[in-house]
């Protein structure tokens, strides 16, 4: 089967890389002599990359037309690099945008890693997997990346350090259930840590047929995913897709989920974390949720007494960090600087690296971080709680 690509020079699969990070509201970093930051991607039309830049920061560089920038893009978790060409500064959609050239090639720059295939999280839940170490402790763990020789996990406990259980060059006993009766039982050796996550790599004494049909069940999937890349692609370009994801959507609406006061407003993709938040705040607070696309979110909330008017009955907002096409940074920057809300804005997600999340969104001018996964009903009812009672004097 084939390996992931140490070049990426296909011009459409390039594109299909481009227009997934527009989507996820990515960020691509970019270096230019001793200048080095990172900016949200815009579009791609098939022949230009657009990403928000600040026309001083433009010219702060010294950034021209024809001037070579070096990125470093992260697409599905694997890592690429790539040289384009500055191609002017535009204003797009009331954004002040910087462009280039799109890459000729995606160079892959973390090939020490166990990754040849990483399955897209939308298309499917993350794959569970039991290993062990030397201490025969059992570890829970879904697999983040799939290779030909070994492959990467994460703990399903996040408050734990990977290292803390396992050391390198360390045996493992792994069991992954693929497909049906298709199971992956191997044993393995820690051959490197990564951002919390370890890469198992197959030893010698693993079962040679069964690392075949593993091996095959990768290249299958790998068809699979391609093909679902092929119907999501707009060869138009970005624009064209986002178009396309509106009509098909036809604008969501807000549903009231629990109708009682305080209402809060979640904005999120994902309507089981909608009713699951639901059902667990029910008993003392409202929720009305959103899968936001586009535009002003005050303007959607005609049904509880909003609209361009105000904010009518919503008493908090909550982003969550699953949103259809923005990122949840920018939503949050939207709300407080451009739409004005005057109700607190709680940006809401894992609790990994908890402390520069909450940096990071009180930057964007939310009043908050609000772990939500892993659920604890307590601590989310207190932080929601208490936030309310400081913002509205009780």
């Amino acid at each position: 089967m084939a390996k992931a690509a140490v070049l990426l020079e296909d011009d459409t699969l390039i594109r299909m890389a481009l227009q997934r990070l527009c989507l996820a509201g990515a960020r691509l970093e970019v270096a230019y002599k001793d200048q080095r930051a990172a900016f949200p991607i815009l579009t791609e039309d098939g022949e230009r990359l657009a990403f928000r830049m600040p026309f001083e920061d433009i010219a702060a560089w010294g950034l021209k037309p024809g001037e070579n920038l070096a990125i470093k893009l992260k697409d599905r978790g694997l890592e690429y690099e790539c040289v384009v060409t500055q191609a002017g500064q535009e204003i797009l959609e009331g954004v002040e945008a910087c462009y280039t050239t799109l890459p000729r090639v995606l160079r892959r720059s973390d090939l020490h890693r166990l990754a040849d295939f990483i399955p897209d999280r939308a298309h499917g839940p993350a794959h569970a997997a039991t290993f062990t170490n030397t201490r025969n402790a059992l570890l829970d763990g879904t697999v983040q990346s799939f290779g030909e020789e070994g492959l990467e996990l994460v703990l399903r406990n996040t408050k734990q350090d990977i290292r803390e259980l396992l050391r390198m060059g360390e045996e493992s006993l792994l069991d992954v259930p693929l497909d049906g009766s298709l199971r992956l039982r191997t044993p393995t050796t820690v051959a490197y840590f990564g951002e919390n996550l370890v890469g198992l790599r197959f030893t010698k004494q693993a079962d040679g047929p069964m690392l075949e049909r593993y091996r095959t069940w990768i290249q299958d999937q790998q068809v699979l995913q391609a093909q679902q890349d092929k119907d999501d692609f707009a060869p138009r370009g970005f624009l064209e897709a986002t178009a396309r994801i509106n009509r098909a959507a036809t604008m969501p609406t807000v549903k009231v989920l629990v109708d009682r006061d305080p209402i809060l407003l979640l904005l999120t993709e994902k309507e089981d974390f909608a009713r699951r938040l639901a059902e667990a705040l029910s008993r003392k607070f409202g929720l009305a949720v959103l899968d936001h696309i586009k535009g002003p979110v005050k303007t959607q909330l005609l049904d509880l007494g909003g609209g361009e008017s105000g904010w009518g009955r919503i008493r908090m907002v909550l982003v969550h960090n699953q949103l259809r096409l923005a990122s949840p940074l920018e939503l949050c920057r939207q709300l407080v600087s451009q739409e004005g809300c005057p109700v607190p804005v709680l940006l809401a997600g894992t609790e990994e690296d908890e402390a520069l999340k909450r940096h990071r969104a009180v930057s964007a001018g939310a009043v908050d971080y609000l772990a939500v996964e892993p659920f604890r009903i307590l601590s989310i009812l207190r932080k929601l709680d208490d936030t309310l009672k400081l913002f509205e004097g009780v």
